[in-house]
Order: structure tokens, then C-alpha cells, then sequence
């Protein structure tokens, strides 16, 4: 049995043997849905279900048009793709193999191909392949940014946003002093203030509304973005 596997039958490995390796590799070695922080069913189904009744109960439906930020293996896409008319479901990921993976064993009865959901990859915020949006969420990204490449989110997405798309999004709230230095990364995590969100969202074209606690397992706040 592979790392992989043991890593989603519940048996990590250590953190200090992986965490420095290539995105690639580390979910080889964590398995998809333990990379994406689904290390358990109730961390996986339960934040994709919680996201999924979450954007239902704001108002999204099955004829909007979706973004799904930093979509991963689809814990929440295996919901909200089912859900969704044909064709409104939109990924982003950086990784495909996340996505292949999700399409491969999260997703049953060929609705990965029925449903015509369509994916980006790269760690650029490229959004060129969607049309526009009417819901967006990035659950658990800004989590894992650098300030520099929350700018690049906001200013990218705002390229694509219309009057009237609402983006939701997530961020451990604190002061900072322990983020990691360097690049951004998926395996760890930064903390930030409201008030210097509120800062890039200005200088990038937006409108802030703290929603704050949505009852999330590891206490992350809920952000509504507007297009200003």
C-alpha cells in the first residue's frame, strides 16, 4: 500500500517529511481529499454539504452560472455540478490532477461529462475560460495566500465579475505576525485582519460585507465581495 493510501486510510505521515515538497507529490502522499483538508468523511462531506447549503440559502440556483475558486476534487463541486443546469458549473484549480480525481471517484453516473462542467488550471487566477458569474466562492484559499497573490485574485476575478456577482470567501481572522514568509502555499495557512482585506478589496475594485462565523469546523469567517 502506497503513502497515498495510507494517508486516506488515516495515517498521515509526518508533516516535516512533506510539507516541503512539490504540490505534485504531496498529494500523491496526502491523497486528494486529505490535501484539500478533507482528512475525514465529516471534514469533507461536511464542509462541501455546509458550503453547498450555505450558497442555497443566499439565493443560488440551478440556473445560475458558477465559479468555484481553488475547486480541488470537488468536495464542493460533487453537490453543486448534480445541482446546477448543464454547463453553469465552473473550476478553478491549480492542480489538475485534483480535478481528474474528482471527476474519477467523487462523481458518479458520468454527470462529470453530462453535466459539462468546465476547468481552469494554473496558479495564475487566469479566468479567461468564464463567461461571467453570477455566484462565486473561494472556501479555504485566502487561507493559503501571500498578500501578493490575494491582490492577483481580486484583480483577476474582478475582470470577469458583472453587476450584480456576488463572491463569497473565506480567511482565518487574526493579526498576521505568525504568517509564513514566502510563497503561498496549500499545506499552510495565513491569517489576516478585515480591515487590511477591506484595503486590497478597495484598490481592486471592491465592496466588503463581513458576514463572519458560518459555523465552520475550524473556525474560518465568511466574506460577501460586490463589485464597487
Amino acid at each position: 500500500m502506497g503513502a497515498g493510501s495510507n494517508a486516506r486510510a488515516g495515517k498521515p505521515p509526518k508533516r516535516r517529511k512533506w510539507i516541503n515538497k512539490p504540490a505534485a507529490e504531496r498529494i500523491e502522499v496526502l491523497g486528494h481529499r486529505a490535501f484539500v483538508g478533507g482528512t475525514n468523511a465529516e471534514t469533507w462531506y461536511g464542509i462541501g454539504k455546509r458550503q453547498y447549503h450555505w450558497l442555497i440559502s443566499r439565493g443560488l440556483r440551478h440556473d445560475h452560472r458558477f465559479l468555484d475558486i481553488a475547486c480541488g476534487s470537488l468536495r464542493l463541486g460533487q453537490f453543486l455540478i448534480p445541482y446546477l443546469d448543464t454547463g453553469c458549473y465552473f473550476g478553478l484549480e491549480p492542480e489538475p490532477s485534483l480535478v481528474e480525481k474528482g471527476l474519477q471517484d467523487e462523481l458518479l453516473f458520468d454527470l462529470g461529462t453530462t453535466k459539462a462542467p468546465r476547468f481552469g488550471h494554473g496558479y495564475g487566477f487566469d479566468f479567461s475560460f468564464v463567461d461571467g458569474y453570477d455566484f462565486a466562492i473561494a472556501q479555504s484559499l485566502l487561507t493559503h495566500l501571500n498578500v501578493e497573490d490575494i491582490t492577483r485574485l481580486m484583480t483577476n476575478l474582478r475582470g470577469v465579475s458583472e453587476p450584480g456577482s456576488r463572491f463569497y470567501f473565506t480567511f482565518f481572522e487574526g493579526d498576521g505576525t505568525r504568517n509564513p514568509k514566502g510563497p503561498s502555499h496549500a499545506n499552510k495557512s495565513w491569517h489576516y485582519r478585515f480591515a487590511q482585506l477591506q484595503e486590497i478589496a478597495a484598490d481592486t475594485g471592491w465592496s466588503l460585507e463581513y458576514i463572519g462565523d458560518w459555523k465552520h469546523k475550524r473556525g474560518q469567517k465568511m466574506v460577501l465581495a460586490t463589485p464597487s
